[in-house]
């Protein structure tokens, strides 16, 4: 019922699109519900919930989980500041916000988001995967068809209503991932348990470890590198502007951004609750991100079990969809028109929706070799913040003082650095976590770039980018 609520509302929506700019962002038609819908279903992702919930199962409040949420809070927040001056560039996309440094510059952006983008699809396939094997078990279907499936439909309504179908399937996720997850997952776990949280704080405490205090063992680099990163990933993360230009104002953008921000601190407590409760009620669970489907398929009374389920379907396919539509505008648009700056809008507006299918079935090709999501996740999060959040600041408040070849040299650098780091020596780095070199190279590149290179903005270039 729910995948094919899915298609419908992507049915109605495609009813809707009638140029390029509906296809990318919804004609700019969107309010404060709407983007609070889009906003946290896209970033409450499978790894953002399964993976978030498996590592507070097996470490409690000293895992990551928390100060995830916590890095998300203070970054949406922050998106919530920029919020007018973003929605003010009138841009379609991150890329064409940088733009203001130059095609090239554009295009560095542009590739970079692109394999973001499929990286991240492919990612929220694998965890749709780990959700089907429970919802499915028992029944005469194989997991790899089921998950093609369920990808399919998703593929589908994005392909046929782009982002304004993406929106509006991400409200209706929202809803039922709120009250299938963070509303009734605590109630129906501590309601298992004889003694409610008071049983979970003293399991935990007898095992050595804290379901109440994430900072019982201090606050160290760790944490900072942690909180870093997903700080980076609200205005590093492209779907996050994106958002803020589709709204219908500034102020909506603003309103939105904050009011997401205050519920993403919520959630992090929230999830401490889950993960503690489930740790005690169903001890022992390999994989640590299969704890949460698990734990459902297994504990929960039929019809709140389908809700629940459908929840977490939700929340992958909410991020899948958003970086689906990442992934072809920025190929279409922002590497297309970089290439070839005669490309027009009808060619590109006609080739988004067969795009859409083909990153959709690289993603679920990508998705077979992957494992762990909340690793993955971090990692791909690191790399696109380093490598996009300076320079989007440097586009939004010292355009004119910022050199074009710096700029474009920050994303190569401040994404290369932490991705060599990950994939080669992991978090076996000066300060203990890549991010950190990442961003400092970035930034180190803006400036010194800055003061070496003279190709700054002319008053005319700079006229020309305010006034489009």
């Amino acid at each position: 019922m729910y995948l094919i609520g899915m298609v419908l509302i992507g049915y109605i929506a495609s009813k809707k699109i009638d140029t390029m700019d509906d296809f990318i962002l919804g004609g700019r038609r969107f309010t404060v519900p709407a983007l609070v819908g889009t906003i946290l279903a896209t970033m409450v992702g499978s790894g953002m919930l399964m993976g978030a919930v498996g590592n507070v199962y097996v470490q409690g409040a000293e895992s990551s989980a928390f100060w995830i949420y916590i890095g998300m809070g203070i970054g949406l927040l922050t998106m919530g500041i920029w919020a007018k001056r973003i929605r003010e560039t009138n841009a379609k996309s991150l890329a064409e916000i940088v733009s203001a440094f130059g095609t090239k510059t554009r295009l560095t952006a542009a590739i970079v988001v692109t394999i973001y983008a499929v990286a991240l699809v492919a990612i929220n396939i694998a965890g749709l995967r780990t959700v089907i094997v429970y919802v499915f078990s028992g029944v005469n279907i194989s997991i790899p068809l089921a998950t093609v499936i369920a990808a399919a439909i998703s593929i589908a309504y994005t392909a046929m209503g782009g982002f304004y179908a993406v929106v509006w399937t991400d409200v209706a996720q929202l809803g039922i991932m709120l009250l299938g997850v963070f509303i009734i997952g605590p109630i129906v776990g501590l309601n298992l348990i004889d003694g409610g949280m008071d049983t979970v704080v003293e399991a935990y405490a007898s095992e050595g470890m804290t379901i109440t205090n994430p900072l019982s063992g201090g606050f160290t680099l760790a944490i900072l590198g942690t909180i870093l990163t997903y700080f980076l990933t609200s205005p590093g993360d492209p779907t996050m502007p994106q958002r803020a230009l589709s709204a219908k104002t500034s102020g909506i953008a603003r309103t939105s951004f904050i009011i997401t921000g205050i519920i993403a601190f919520l959630m992090g407590a929230t999830l401490l609750v889950l993960g503690g409760a489930i740790h005690v009620a169903m001890p022992g669970v390999e994989p640590k991100d299969s704890v949460l489907p698990l734990f459902i398929a297994t504990h929960y009374p039929p019809i709140i079990k389908g809700i629940c389920l459908a929840g977490i379907v939700a929340a992958v396919m909410s991020s899948f969809d958003s970086f689906l539509i990442l992934a072809t505008t920025h190929i279409m648009y922002d590497i297309g028109q970089s290439v070839n700056p005669d490309l027009k809008d009808e060619k590109i507006a006609k080739a988004l929706p067969i795009l859409t299918i083909i990153i959709g079935v690289i993603g679920i090709i990508i998705a077979l070799f992957i494992t762990s999501l909340l690793d993955y996740l971090t990692a791909v999060f690191s790399i696109v913040g380093s490598a996009l959040v300076p320079v989007l600041v440097a586009a939004l408040f010292f355009r004119e003082k910022t050199s074009k070849t710096a700029a474009m040299l920050s994303i190569i650098l401040g994404g290369g650095i932490p991705a060599i780091l990950f994939f080669t020596v992991g978090y076996d780095v000066p300060l203990g976590d890549p991010t950190f070199m990442g961003v400092g190279a970035a930034v180190i590149t803006l400036i010194v770039g800055s003061l070496i290179f003279k190709d700054k903005l002319t008053p005319e270039e700079l006229e020309a980018y305010d006034k489009k």
